[in-house]
Parts: structure tokens; C-alpha cells; sequence
């Protein structure tokens, strides 16, 4: 079993059995386990000086057209993320672009023509429901009168609608002295070795140091005028979207109130017609039943 394979093993059974602090080799034994996690340590810190030491001297090797390269390169992101990002750019686009898609929204005929037909549907179906609701019971008191009267006069006789309504020294497992040795080892190696000797190679570097300056200050103001452009029109095209959705809403909102109203009337109006003959006849028969009911006493 390898060492990544040994490691995968400890991990998941010190899971299993919740006591972290008693699995796997003890490395801070005071003996031959911890010396082997004090060689990994020796091993990785020796491998983080040679990385670091490649990496400065590739630094210093490196030209002042490398400088310019890397600078240019670096100058124009920045320098196209800070017009991107900049009044001149999204944000300046977004909000012309909002204006003018508000506009373009607001006077689209469709609007005002959907919110008028929804809101007149809509205000006509509560009207009719509330006519309906108001009118039924005067209609109902009014019929429950008369059939009433006509119940009590017929004794019966008569239908109840007619016409129209109105560790020691123990053996220690090999695999235990590399396993120890190798956490050693990845606790002190530094990945980033390289890249540090790099970078302090290129800073200390003249040739490359000037040729990235210049490189830098070359492509940053051609960065800032691309990213400004796009920017712009990116964020005019969103703008536009959005304004003319909420352009949209408000011209379609106001034309569903002002029709709203007119749908209301007219649907209250028919509602209570109906509802007042329907109550009418509800009454009608119950009055009659109740009148007929005299007739036995």
C-alpha cells in the first residue's frame, strides 16, 4: 500500500471511529518517527530554496522586451477593466441606454392597447360579481314577499313560479516511517516557490523592470478606450432592455386603471341585473313554500 493510499485509510477510519487524536503513527514520538518527519521537513524546505533560487535566476535572465511583453499584457487588462468599469463605460451606457429604452417602451402602441383589454376583462369580472352580490338580496326580499302572498293565497295550489320576474522500542511498520516522512515533507513544501524566486529575480531585473514600465504605460490608455467602447455598448444594451421593460409596465399599468374603472361600471351594471333576478326567484319560491305552509294551520 502506498503512502496517498495508507494516508486515504487513516483519514476514513479515524472518521468512522470520531478519535482524531489516537489514529495513524504518532510523528512526535521523540524517536525514529518523528526523525523521519524531521527528514521530509529537511527535504521539503531544501526543495523550496532550489525552487526559489530557479526561479530568481530565470527572472534575472529574463529581456527588456520580455518586461515590455509581460507589462503590455498586464497594463491593457487593467487598464480595459478601469474604462470598462468606469463612468464612460457600463455604467454610462446602462443608464443612457435605460433612458432611451423607457422612452421606446412607453409609447409602444401595444402597451396601452394590452393594459386598456386586461384591465376592462378584469374590472368588468369584479364588477359583475359585486352588482351581483349587492343586487341579490333586495331581489330576494322583494320575491320572497310576493310568493309569500301568493303561496298563503293559493293554500298550494298554485306553482311556485310563473310569468317573468321583475513510542519505545517497539518494531516500527516501514509503512509507518514513510508515512511520517512524506507528512514531513507536504507540510513544509511551499508550491509557490518558483513564482516568488520569479518575481524577486524580476524585480531586481533593471532591463526587464524598464521594459515592463514602458510596456505598461504603452497599453494601459489603449486598454482604457477599448474597454470604455465595450463597456458602453454592453451596458446600452442591457440599459435599453430594462428600460424599456419598466416603460412598458408603466404605460401598460395606467392604461389597466383608466379601463379598470370603465370595465368595473359596466360589469356592475350587468352583475346586478341578474343577480337581482335571480334573487328575486330564489325568494319568490321560498316565500311561497313558507306561505303555502299556512294553509295547514
Amino acid at each position: 500500500m502506498g503512502w496517498t493510499e495508507r494516508l486515504r485509510t487513516l483519514v476514513v477510519g479515524c472518521l468512522i471511529a470520531a478519535a482524531p487524536a489516537g489514529c495513524g503513527p504518532n510523528c512526535e514520538d521523540g524517536g525514529v518517527l518523528e526523525s523521519a518527519y524531521l527528514d521530509g521537513r529537511a527535504q521539503a524546505l531544501d526543495l523550496n530554496d532550489a525552487e526559489f533560487a530557479r526561479g530568481r535566476a530565470d527572472g534575472l535572465r529574463l529581456s527588456y522586451d520580455d518586461g515590455f511583453a509581460e507589462g503590455e499584457s498586464l497594463g491593457y487588462g487593467e487598464g480595459y477593466d478601469a474604462g470598462f468599469l468606469g463612468p464612460y463605460g457600463y455604467s454610462g451606457g446602462y443608464a443612457d441606454g435605460y433612458a432611451a429604452g423607457h422612452y421606446s417602451g412607453s409609447v409602444d402602441p401595444s402597451a396601452c392597447q394590452a393594459g386598456a383589454s386586461d384591465g376592462f376583462a378584469d374590472g368588468e369580472s369584479d364588477g359583475w360579481k359585486r352588482g351581483y352580490d349587492d343586487a341579490y338580496g333586495d331581489g330576494y326580499d322583494l320575491g320572497y314577499d310576493d310568493g309569500w302572498y301568493d303561496g298563503s293565497g293559493s293554500c298550494g295550489f298554485r306553482s311556485g313560479r310563473t310569468g317573468e320576474a321583475a513510542g519505545g522500542g517497539e518494531e516500527v511498520d516501514p509503512e509507518d516511517l514513510e508515512f511520517c516522512e512524506r507528512a514531513g515533507f507536504n507540510n513544509h513544501v511551499n508550491e509557490s516557490a518558483y513564482a516568488e524566486g520569479l518575481a524577486a529575480g524580476k524585480e531586481e531585473n533593471p532591463d526587464y523592470v524598464a521594459g515592463y514600465d514602458d510596456g505598461y504605460l504603452a497599453a494601459f490608455d489603449r486598454g482604457v478606450l477599448d474597454g470604455e467602447y465595450e463597456g458602453y455598448a454592453i451596458g446600452h444594451a442591457e440599459g435599453f432592455d430594462a428600460g424599456y421593460v419598466d416603460g412598458y409596465d408603466a404605460t401598460y399599468s395606467a392604461c389597466y386603471d383608466e379601463a379598470y374603472a370603465d370595465g368595473y361600471n359596466a360589469g356592475y351594471d350587468a352583475g346586478a341585473d341578474e343577480g337581482y333576478e335571480t334573487g328575486y326567484y330564489d325568494g319568490y319560491d321560498v316565500g311561497y313554500y313558507d306561505g303555502s305552509a299556512e294553509c295547514d294551520n
